[in-house]
């Protein structure tokens, strides 16, 4: 007999020993090894088992189905009486339920009657028609979609276990249907093709951070054939690094993230390895590594290579310093908490453009209002300069706080970017291309400068007004408006063509502008502020949902019960197992 146990996301990887049990199934594996001895076998195939670290669900998938594949199949033919038990968890069930879907509908790797059972807890495919449901009943399938091929001829002998409130596996689609479209979305193979998986992956596949102290001392140690293998280590997790830090750099919200972090946890550590590499020349480093393999080509050249490379060693000392300074286990966690940490700062900005964005496009009337009431004011001959100042205190004052919204989404967020991804959320209302439209529009204004130009304004008028209130000189007070005055008047009119695509100049209007599609997104879940709350809530429902998958959060398994017995799920699987391995093998 043998069990195939396909690992998690982040249990396992491509260079993992397949003899060793790890993971959430470790202590099925073991407790059948133990039962049987030499009778039962185990196997963990090594796969990416990865997500948005340096590549994409989808196809990290594909490696997992791969292996099992290659895993059952040469067992398969070099043992032809051997049995089998099938287990996957989270991404490997995924994986595997395709594996056993294949065996039970067309007997590849492996003819259905040689397989005894399937288990697969977490399953993104939950629902796949012939697949039993263990434990609680769940509302709704997979985030990924049933298979569309069922179980055939294994439907008998295959088990799903899915947590109560565990997205992953448990997804309404009528209910939410964005939800289900982006984990449709995110767990196709092919990154090339998947632009919303593409922009939320940090390629720290080739970044070792944990070997890479050890390997930046052979720098200064090594020489011939060593020095050249530290050498493309180094560079290979420098580059990624760098990269890392470059855009960490560009979003201020993902070093504080993790500088509000305790001391002592992997988001701590994740920030001093940040901040070595911050304080470390890596440019420098990285064209003297370049330096080095030119002259590891040459002949007579090894010292010359050597220095180089020694220099390169002292470019990055304070990066060294900050692995080196922390325990080897929280390094390894704090590089796990830089590969995700990409696309959860995404998402927080895409929630923090729904929030404020929403406002902003129901604010968009009053503030169009405001400015023509601004401009009113400016071009009115028969208002008196105190008049003017009052009313232009109290307007310019309304615009700054239909402003605010605005300043709010755009701070410190990419709102290109952000127009990308939401227009990539599968949705067939329409919605999501909308507000996509609208922040591809804001994210063509300079907001610092238009923030900036209202604050001076407001100041200007407020001066004016305090100016008048103590009674000053209205013929000076008059010349500084007539200064104010054209600059105020710009801003305005500037702002309203900007708003509405209307122009003074030409009678064409641009084809979208920013208030119809701030209309239009409003109008679309019924109007009003009730309507930008439904709207809200259905694009927050989609990127929780992405955030969950992202996370690689489920429920706790190895607690979670499934039978009035108390049983929990890893216990379960492992009894049935055992039952199925007694029912149809003789044991010795």
């Amino acid at each position: 007999m043998m069990g195939v146990f396909l690992p998690g996301t982040w249990e396992t990887n491509t260079g993992a020993d397949e003899t060793r049990a790890v993971g959430l199934l470790a202590p099925v594996a073991t407790t059948l090894a133990e039962r049987y001895g030499g009778d039962f076998e185990f196997r963990f195939p090594a796969y990416a088992a990865a997500a948005f670290d340096g590549m994409a669900y989808g196809d990290s998938k594909d490696t997992g189905v791969a292996a099992a594949r290659r895993v059952i199949g040469d067992a398969a033919t070099r043992c032809p009486a051997t049995k089998f038990v099938l287990a996957g968890y989270s991404q490997g069930a995924d994986a595997m339920g395709d594996v056993a879907a294949s065996a039970g509908c067309s007997g590849d790797p492996v003819s259905a009657d040689r397989v005894l059972a399937v288990g697969l807890i977490a399953d993104p495919r939950q629902g796949t028609a012939g697949g039993k449901l263990v434990g609680p009943q769940v509302d709704g399938q997979g985030i990924a979609g049933p298979r569309d091929s069922g179980f055939c001829a294994l439907s008998a002998v295959t088990a799903e276990i899915c947590a109560t409130g565990d997205k992953y596996c448990a997804t309404n689609a009528t209910e939410n249907p964005i939800t289900a479209g982006i984990g449709q979305a995110l767990t196709q193979a092919g990154v090339e093709h998947n632009d919303l998986a593409s922009a939320l992956t940090t390629d720290l596949s080739t970044a070792d951070i944990t070997e890479l102290p050890t390997a930046v001392e052979q720098l200064g140690s090594t020489s011939g054939t060593e020095l050249g293998s530290a050498t493309k280590t180094v560079t290979d997790s420098l580059g990624s690094l760098a990269a890392l830090g470059n855009w960490v750099e560009d979003n201020p919200s993902a070093r504080a993230r993790l500088d509000q972090a305790a001391d002592g946890t992997a988001e701590k550590a994740a920030a001093g390895i940040l901040d070595g590499l911050r304080e470390s020349n890596i440019g420098a480093a990285l064209d003297s590594l370049a330096q080095v393999g030119l002259r590891l080509a040459e002949t007579h050249a090894a010292d010359t290579a050597a220095a180089t490379a020694a220099q390169a060693a002292d470019s990055v000392t304070p990066l060294t310093d900050a692995v080196t300074s922390t325990e080897s286990e929280t390094i390894a966690q704090a590089a796990q908490v830089l590969a995700v940490l990409k696309p959860s700062v995404v998402f927080d900005q895409l929630m923090n453009v729904v929030d404020h964005g929403l406002e902003f496009a129901v604010d968009i009337p009053a503030l169009v209002d405001a400015l023509n009431r601004m401009l009113g004011v400016l071009g009115d001959p028969a208002t008196d300069i105190p008049g003017k100042v009052r009313a232009l205190h109290g307007v310019i004052g309304e615009v700054n706080t239909l402003f605010e919204p605005l300043v709010a989404l755009a701070d410190g967020v990419d709102l290109h970017t952000v127009s990308r991804l939401i227009a990539m959320i599968p949705d067939t209302t329409g919605t999501a291309q909308v507000a996509s439209i609208l922040v591809g529009l804001l994210a063509n204004l300079d907001v610092k400068q238009l923030a900036s130009q209202v604050g001076r304004l407001q100041e200007n008028v407020w001066a004016l007004a305090e100016t008048i209130a103590a009674g000053g000189d209205l013929l000076a007070i008059g010349a500084r408006l007539l200064e104010f005055a054209p600059t105020a008047l710009g801003f305005a009119t500037l702002a309203v063509q900007t708003l509405t695509g209307e122009s003074t100049t030409s009678s064409d209007t641009t084809s979208t502008d920013i208030a119809s599609a701030a209309r239009t997104l409003v109008a679309s879940a019924g109007g009003g502020q009730d309507g930008a709350d439904a709207v809200g809530q259905l694009l927050s429902e989609g990127l929780e949902a992405v955030e969950f998958l992202l996370s690689g959060v489920h429920q706790d398994y190895g607690n979670y019960v499934v039978d009035s017995d108390g049983r929990t799920a890893v216990v379960w699987l492992t009894d049935w197992f055992s039952n199925r391995i007694r029912q149809v093998v003789v044991v010795r």
